[in-house]
């Protein structure tokens, strides 16, 4: 098992080299880990781009924007100079980011996508590289996603040749510690009616993957991890053709990453377990990507309570270490002290936290990752009652707990009942809140030893509605502060 608790992703670009003006400095060149440096990120991992071209000097793959003579927009301009002033002045950036995150004592992890939804008729655009140009006739004919459409299809020998080369590389010219294949950047590796059949096809790419990994860990006297971005359930990667049974039980990869691919919200009930239960039997460890968001349509970035109570219950869960693939920037001093506070729960113990309900969001939906919220609660003496779930870490004996409920077309003349873990809670000295019309926010304090260390049962019913309003009550959030019983600064 490894050490890794807390491991931070940089893609190369939105940060990094889209923002800098060319040519970079050398302090430029690692400035995401130095950002990270001296919190509690153990792991640094890189993507190397967009996917199919890089920001280094690879044998086997394209430079970013490297086909271009007119390169159409300033960050791409920009990440094309950026990478080509380090490498004319001899410098690879990969190494450059390696050798600076075992300076300051993180472990390195290149990541590659093995896929990528540019078209290959689109040879102008900067996201496109020459071998799909080249190639369109190994492209997948496609369904109503375009994605799907314009992605490779993983079925021709040379398909999976031109991406193996670069991950062969990687294990063989660079002193990585592992490589990540990120697999769930547009998921879409066969047509949509014959992935079933070819289920073989990534488990055969990764075993041989594993093959070159144990070679070139011989050879350099360290063991180098093999690891994958997968789905949070077994079905969505069936479905887009990941075998992580066979994967996990052959013991292919050293870690795995339940994500999907979006800005997903934070949420203590990421779904993460059907992967702890195969992995632990193979010695693989479980890194879930833990969310950075709130609202549905990433409305902020979630704060430092809301990390904490996130973490404490991933730890609670059994999370061998947590992955962060969004994270707000620029890194300032809250960020640090996220950072710092969310890879040991020793640290986290009796901390304020926030414990927050994800809203559901399509693009998580589609590919497994399903939220309990918003729900209509229906109205009536006889009508069933909303219930959702929640996990709390309980880390202490005594707190206290306030529980804010958001409601759309709620209003005070409602007749509600809410229970909690079966206990009906008194609304007497509940405080109601109006939002405009938007919505409006119940405030309820609880009882500590009313709470779970796990999942907790939250159930709302709306009793009685004003006579003359007909529409449905929704519940839209819940939200449960914990403040700790401890002394207090004068």
């Amino acid at each position: 098992m490894s050490n890794r608790r807390l491991i931070f992703y940089d893609d190369a670009r939105h940060y990094h080299y889209y923002v800098y003006e060319p040519p970079m400095s050398m302090r430029e060149a690692t400035a995401t880990i130095d950002a990270v440096a001296g919190t509690g990120v153990d792991t640094f991992v890189w993507g190397f781009g967009v996917g199919p071209t890089v920001f280094h000097d690879s044998k086997h793959a394209d430079v970013f924007a490297a086909h271009l003579d007119v390169i159409p927009d300033v960050a791409s301009w920009r990440g094309y100079e950026n990478t080509m002033s380090l490498i004319n002045r001899g410098c690879d950036p990969l190494d450059v980011m390696i050798d600076r995150a075992h300076e300051v004592g993180m472990n390195f992890i290149g990541s590659l996508r093995l896929t990528h939804s540019s078209d290959p008729a689109d040879a102008t655009n900067a996201h496109n590289w020459q071998f799909k140009i080249d190639h369109p006739e190994w492209v997948l004919k496609g369904d109503d996603s375009p994605n799907r459409k314009n992605a490779f299809n993983w079925i021709y020998p040379e398909v999976r040749a031109e991406r193996f080369a670069i991950a062969e590389e990687t294990l063989t010219r660079y002193d990585v510690d592992g490589l990540e294949l990120d697999l769930t950047f547009d998921p879409y590796y066969f047509e949509a009616d014959e992935v079933a059949d070819n289920l073989h096809v990534l488990t055969d790419f990764i075993r041989d993957l594993r093959r070159a990994a144990n070679e070139s860990g011989e050879k350099r006297g360290k063991s180098i991890d093999i690891g994958a971005r997968v789905f949070p359930t077994l079905k969505a990667n069936n479905d887009a053709g990941f075998d992580v049974e066979t994967w996990l039980q052959e013991g292919l990869l050293d870690f795995v990453v339940p994500n999907v691919y979006s800005h997903m919200p934070i949420d203590p009930d990421f779904p993460f377990e059907v992967l702890l239960d195969l992995a632990r039997a193979r010695g693989c460890e479980v890194y879930p990507a833990m969310g950075s968001v709130l609202g549905a349509n990433r409305e902020e970035y979630a704060g430092v309570d809301y990390y904490r109570a996130a973490a404490s219950a991933y730890w609670s869960r059994g999370a061998d270490a947590l992955y962060l693939p969004w994270f707000p920037w620029p890194i300032g001093p809250e960020q640090r002290q996220i950072l710092s506070e969310i890879g040991d729960p020793d640290v986290l113990f009796e901390k304020p936290k926030r414990y927050y309900m994800a809203p559901r969001q399509d693009q998580c939906v589609r590919f497994g990752y399903e939220a309990s919220l918003p729900v209509q609660i229906d109205a009536g003496a006889d009508a069933s009652p909303a219930t959702v779930c929640l996990t709390i870490a309980k880390d202490s004996a005594e707190a206290d707990a306030t529980m804010t409920l958001k409601l759309g077309e709620s209003t005070s003349h409602d007749g509600m009942s809410v229970s909690f873990n079966g206990i009906e809670l008194s609304l007497d000295d509940a405080t109601y809140t109006t939002y405009g019309y938007d919505y409006s926010t119940l405030e309820l304090q609880l009882d500590w030893d009313h709470l779970v260390d796990g999942v907790n049962e939250l159930s709302i019913a709306v009793l009685s509605r004003p006579a003359k309003l007909s529409s449905v009550v929704t519940l839209l959030g819940v939200e449960i502060a914990v403040d700790y019983v401890t002394p207090k600064q004068p």
